[in-house]
Order: C-alpha cells, then sequence, then structure tokens
C-alpha cells in the first residue's frame, strides 16, 4: 500500500505530460490549471505545485509587459503577439495582437483585454509620444531610476511577483516557499492588473488631450473641415470664388493659398493658435475633363503623431467628404445671397429709369417686372429649400454629434474608447448629412437640386445682366431696346422648365425621407426635416395621385 500514492501520482504526472506534450504558454497553463480543479486533495496538491512553477514565467511576462511593454517572450508562449513588420504608425491598430487561445482559463478575456492594453498603451507613450516619460504617473515622485519599471515603484508592486526584490516587501513569501494557489488566487491579479491599467490609460488619454491638445485640434476640424466658423467660411468664399469657376486644370494649388491665408486674417480664425493656422491647408483632387476647380477643391488639415492613431486616414477621408457636401451647399447659399444682392441694384437702377421705361419702351418694362417677379419667386422657393437642409446639417446634425463627442470623450478611460467615439462621432455626420452608403439615393438627389439652384443662380445673373444692358441702350438710344424683349420672354421659359424640374426633384427628396429609417446615431427625426421643407403641404398637393387613386376619381 505504501506504494500506491507515489504511483499514483506518477501516473497523474505521465497523463498530464501526455496532454500537455503539444501546448506551449497559455494553453499549457490552462491544461494544468484544469487538472487542478479535482476532488482528490493528493492530485490537486501535485497539480498544483506543477502550476506554481507554469504560471511563474507567465506572472512575470505579465508584468514586464504592463510596466515596461517589453515581450519577454522568446518562445512565443504570450498571449499577447506583435509583428515586427508592421510600421510604427500602425502601433496601436496592427503592431500587436491579442490571442485568445494563449489566453490560461484562470484568467478572464476582459482581463486579458486590460493586460493587452495596458502594455500597448505604455509602448505608444514611448515610442509615438517622444519626450513623454511617465515615471510619476502611478505614484512616483521623481525621475525614474535606472532598472525601475515605467510607472514607478508602486506600479512595480501593484504586479509584484514571489522572490521579485521589487515585490519583497508588497508580497511577503514565507520562508523561500512559492505561495499557495489559493493564496496566489491570484494575489489578488485581478485588482492589481485594474489599478495599472486604470493608471496608465488615464495618463495616456490625459496626455492626448493635455500636451497634445487632441480637444483643439478636433474644434479645429470642425471650425474649418466641417466649416461651424462662419465668418472664415464666408471671407473665403468671397475672395476664392472667381478663381474656383474657372477649369479644374487652371487652377493651382500655390495661387489658392494666398486667398485662404487672406480669409484667415480677415475673420476670428486669426485667433486660433499658431500652430492650428499652420496645419490648415488646401488640396485639389486630380481633375477630369470639363470640371470646374469647385468640383476638386478642398481644405485640408495636417495630422502628425501621436494624434494620427485617432484621425486617421480612413476618418479624414469621412471629413473630406463631409466638407465637399457643406461646400457645396455653402456655395449655393452664398450663390443665392449675391443674386438678390444683384437683384436689388437692378431694382434700384429700374426705379430710377422708370419715367424712361414707361415711356419710351413700357413693353419692355413689362417684359422686365415680369421676368424678374419669376425670378424672384423660384429663388425664394429654392433658398427655402437651402436654407432648411443647412440648418438641419449645422444643427441638428453637427451640433448633436459635437456635443455627443464632448460628453463621451470626459468619461473616456483607456485610448480605445477615445477612438470609439471619434469614430461614433464621424459616423453620426455621415448618416445625418446622408453621406452614409444606404443613403446614397438621398445624397445624389440632394446634389442634383444644388446643381439646380446654381444653374438659376447663372440664369438670374444673365437676367441681370441683360436688364442693365436694355436700361442702358434705352438710356442712351430710346428705339434700340426693343429686341431684349425677346430675350426676356425666352429667360422665363427657361426659369418655368428648371422650376418644374426643380420641383419634380424636391418631391423625389420628399418621398424618399418619408420612407427613410430613423436614424440610428442621432436622436433628431427626419420628420422634422419633412415639415420644415413642406409646412404648409404645397408640395404634397402638387403631388400626382397614385394609379389605383386615379383610376378610382376616374370611374
Amino acid at each position: 500500500t505504501w506504494l500506491l500514492a507515489p504511483s499514483q501520482r506518477m501516473q497523474l504526472l505521465l497523463t498530464l505530460s501526455e496532454v500537455c506534450a503539444p501546448l506551449r504558454g497559455g494553453a499549457l497553463a490552462s491544461a494544468v490549471h484544469g487538472f487542478s480543479c479535482t476532488g482528490d486533495t493528493a492530485a490537486q496538491d501535485a497539480c498544483v505545485m506543477v502550476l506554481q512553477r507554469v504560471v511563474k514565467p507567465l506572472l512575470a511576462m505579465i508584468r514586464a509587459w504592463m510596466t515596461e511593454g517589453e515581450l519577454m517572450d522568446p518562445f512565443g508562449e504570450f498571449f499577447v503577439c506583435a509583428d515586427s513588420t508592421a510600421p510604427l504608425a500602425d502601433l496601436w491598430t496592427s503592431m500587436y495582437s491579442l490571442e485568445v487561445e494563449m489566453v490560461p482559463k484562470f484568467l478572464t478575456l476582459e482581463l486579458a483585454r486590460k493586460i493587452f492594453l495596458t502594455g500597448k498603451s505604455v509602448n505608444f507613450i514611448r515610442l509615438c509620444c517622444p519626450g513623454q516619460d511617465w515615471g510619476g504617473a502611478i505614484g512616483s515622485t521623481g525621475p525614474r531610476a535606472a532598472g525601475e519599471p515605467i510607472g514607478g515603484l508602486v506600479g512595480g508592486r501593484l504586479l509584484a511577483l514571489p522572490h521579485d526584490p521589487q515585490g519583497s516587501d508588497d508580497i511577503p513569501q514565507p520562508g523561500g516557499e512559492l505561495p499557495a494557489l489559493g493564496d496566489w488566487q491570484l494575489a489578488d491579479l485581478s485588482a492589481r492588473v485594474e489599478k495599472a491599467a486604470f493608471h496608465t490609460n488615464r495618463h495616456l488619454v490625459s496626455l492626448l488631450m493635455g500636451h497634445y491638445a487632441l480637444g483643439e485640434h478636433c474644434l479645429a476640424l470642425r471650425r474649418f473641415l466641417l466649416l461651424s466658423q462662419g465668418d472664415f467660411v464666408e471671407s473665403l468664399m468671397d475672395n476664392i470664388s472667381l478663381d474656383l469657376e474657372r477649369d479644374a486644370n487652371e487652377v493651382h494649388r500655390h495661387q489658392l493659398m494666398g486667398i485662404l491665408d487672406m480669409a484667415v486674417r480677415q475673420s476670428n480664425a486669426q485667433y486660433c493658435s499658431p500652430d492650428i493656422i499652420a496645419r490648415l491647408g488646401i488640396k485639389l483632387l486630380a481633375s477630369s475633363s470639363g470640371e470646374k476647380a469647385w468640383d476638386i477643391f478642398l481644405l485640408d488639415y495636417a495630422i502628425d503623431s501621436p494624434l494620427n492613431v485617432i484621425f486617421t486616414p480612413a476618418a479624414m477621408t469621412a471629413y473630406d467628404r463631409a466638407f465637399a457636401f457643406l461646400w457645396k451647399l455653402r456655395r449655393v447659399s452664398h450663390a443665392f445671397a449675391s443674386s438678390w444682392s444683384q437683384q436689388m441694384a437692378l431694382q434700384r437702377h429700374m426705379v430710377g429709369s422708370a419715367q424712361q421705361l414707361g415711356t419710351w419702351a413700357p413693353e419692355l418694362g413689362l417684359e422686365m417686372r415680369q421676368t424678374l417677379h419669376k425670378c424672384n419667386c423660384l429663388r425664394n422657393e429654392m433658398h427655402h429649400f437651402i436654407q432648411n437642409i443647412h440648418s438641419y446639417v449645422m444643427c441638428e446634425v453637427l451640433e448633436t454629434s459635437w456635443a455627443k463627442l464632448q460628453a463621451g470623450w470626459r468619461s473616456c478611460t483607456d485610448l480605445d474608447e477615445v477612438i470609439r467615439d471619434h469614430q461614433r462621432y464621424l459616423s453620426c455626420i455621415e448618416e445625418g448629412a446622408f453621406l452614409a452608403p444606404k443613403t446614397q439615393s438621398i445624397l445624389t438627389t440632394l446634389l442634383a437640386l444644388f446643381a439646380a439652384a446654381i444653374d438659376f443662380t447663372d440664369l438670374h445673373d444673365q437676367v441681370c445682366t441683360t436688364a442693365f444692358e436694355a436700361i442702358d441702350v434705352l438710356l442712351s438710344e430710346p428705339t434700340g431696346a426693343s429686341p431684349f424683349a425677346g430675350s426676356f420672354a425666352e429667360c422665363r421659359l427657361q426659369l418655368d422648365q428648371l422650376g418644374a424640374a426643380f420641383q419634380v426633384r424636391l418631391q423625389s427628396l420628399l418621398r424618399a425621407l418619408e420612407v427613410q429609417p430613423m436614424l440610428r446615431h442621432l436622436s433628431s427625426d427626419l420628420r422634422f426635416l419633412l415639415c420644415r421643407l413642406d409646412f404648409n403641404g404645397y408640395y404634397e398637393q402638387k403631388r400626382a395621385p397614385p394609379v389605383g387613386e386615379r383610376t378610382t376619381r376616374t370611374a
């Protein structure tokens, strides 16, 4: 009988070695931990002794990763893997990965994720934030001594190991023996990891918000690329319109940069920090045949490390798409304001020439008044549409999304949450401004309406130019203004065609908005936009009834 216990122990170790032979690292620790969860006291004690030796290097890897950002894993046994081919710019996104199958069973996936995230944060500070030493982040009061883990002595003690000189005061060990599994269970590992992760990630977020001014740069993107700085946008539009009317291949970036600088100096944007103004620039897309400079013009904002982990190329592409949409919208609004000013100047000129028009060419005066009245009605109709779309996008989309982003960033505890909130912010803008793939049909209709509005302003300019010319000819030669009457009649015909096409497209937009599902990221309801666009049911009355309803009425 005295051989029974040793033989059973040898049999257990044989079985354990056979099971663990193809395993390594966390998977090996999981297998040994599974054998230790047995009701046989002798077998449990034997497996616990093996498990104590197995987890000791694993804990050393965890502490080295969380305090120094180093992977002490020459044999690929840790659940954090590094891709040596990944560039430094992709440190946060693709340089490191979490191997779920290598996570020991006694560590939850959430705890493993915190370990992974903490070490990644340490590496991000060391490699992507040059000159930033966070030795005082977790309690150190002075410079980091040689050999001391990043995060100071307190940080080292948070993840102390048995027989480790840095942790001897933190986890006293009796007589050189390894602690029992129950004592390690896991030496408050979860609480220690949570505390170290909280301090590390909080410091990284504070570093980005404070030293690298993440909030200020995001506000600058909102002001300039999302056109929230109204006086700057108006100044830029006033000064750059003539250049953007040229063909795309005739415009060069260096010519437009001077206009951009002038717009900054003429607006409150001049009070932004010099670093923000220096980052602002212009980029021109590749041009195609027949395109105007309006079609290729974009404002640019330079982003460098470490903020490029948040403002990724994909994020900046989303900003570019939003700018292109908002720039078209502001262009139409600016063109309407210019056409109204031109018509007011023409009205004053007509008042001054009313006697000559009534005496020498009453038919011409009637033609001019009828044409200008039709222009005025169509401009008011289009302006009502543009103003409501602009108000909806700026107030209900951009302002609401910005408020949610600020609230989210105030409560962020790690960089992943910061990135996620910013991605949600861009998603809100894309969805609310109809830039998402599922709203492509609405965006196409909106752009067609914008193009129709620009066509109207061009025709309106032609009408005003013809009217000024007709009055000047009449004043110099009373009998020479009669040919202009036919020009005004032709312009009214074009206005009728343009107005009919605009109403057809607008009714198509209203139908698309009616069936559009509620926005997922925004609390605003498209029904309010529908109500504002057709507040008196004018377009509803003009809609053709369905085929079945027409048949019923005919019968």
